[in-house]
Parts: C-alpha cells; sequence; structure tokens
C-alpha cells in the first residue's frame, strides 16, 4: 500500500513538474480581444512610437537592482530611434534566474526597440525581471532622451 502511494505522488510531482517547465518556456497563450476591451490600432502606436526622438549614440545605464539581483541595460540609438537594445549585466546566481533571464530578456530587448519606449507589456513568468529590466532601461534610455 506504502508502495502504491508513494508511487502516485511522485507520478504526480513529475506531472506538475512538466507542466510546470512546459507553460514557463514553451506555452504562448493565444491573445484575444473582446469588443468590451479597447483596442489601439496599429497606426496609432506607430505614431506614438515615432514622435520621440533620441540623441544619437549609445548609453549605457547604471545598474538597476530587482529582486533578484542587478541588472544594466546598454542603447543605441541612430537617427533619432534606439536602433539596439542590449542587456549587459543580469544575474545568473541560479538556474532558475539564469533560465528565465535568457528567455526574457532577448524578447524584452526586442519590444524595447519595437516600442521606442519602456511602455511594453511584460511576460508571463518573468515579471521581477520586466521591473529591473524597465528599471535599467529607463535609466540608459533617459541619457539619451
Amino acid at each position: 500500500m506504502k508502495k502504491i502511494i508513494t508511487l502516485s505522488i511522485t507520478t504526480i510531482a513529475l506531472i506538475a513538474m512538466f507542466l510546470d517547465v512546459f507553460f514557463l518556456f514553451f506555452y504562448t497563450p493565444a491573445k484575444t480581444t473582446t469588443s468590451a476591451t479597447p483596442t489601439t490600432p496599429a497606426s496609432a502606436r506607430t505614431v506614438a512610437a515615432t514622435t520621440t526622438t533620441y540623441k544619437d549614440g549609445t548609453y549605457l545605464g547604471t545598474d538597476a537592482s530587482y529582486e533578484y539581483g542587478t541588472i544594466q541595460v546598454q542603447i543605441t540609438v541612430a537617427n533619432g530611434k534606439i536602433t539596439q537594445v542590449k542587456t549587459v549585466k543580469y544575474p545568473t546566481d541560479s538556474h532558475r534566474t539564469a533560465a528565465i533571464n535568457a528567455q526574457a530578456l532577448p524578447v524584452y530587448e526586442k519590444s524595447a526597440v519595437s516600442a521606442q519606449s519602456a511602455h511594453f507589456s511584460n511576460i508571463s513568468g518573468a515579471t521581477e525581471t520586466w521591473h529591473g529590466f524597465q528599471a535599467a532601461f529607463k535609466q540608459a534610455i533617459s541619457q539619451a532622451g
């Protein structure tokens, strides 16, 4: 009887771990909109993003602290637009933090370039990394402003 209970608990734990890894790294929910939720047309988002211009150059923000360590972001501006965002320093102390950062930071870097500002959404499961990235990105962008 003990073997059956132990086997059942082990099986449930393995299934839960598998689902956790799946939802953390591989699952991207389909974006849905309803008529009750107003959406911004793409043209309005583009206009808002292109109205801000920055001084050309490369800017390195200072370290921004967040729950798991510090993040430092470097931005490159050409022709008044952010052309590259690079996270030059981020925590890799634990396997989980390193895995989350490896998945989330490249997405945040691309989102920052697309938005041309610090106004973009976070990834579910990487909210604390988003907060740190946002703070570091805002420090770098303020130098270019």
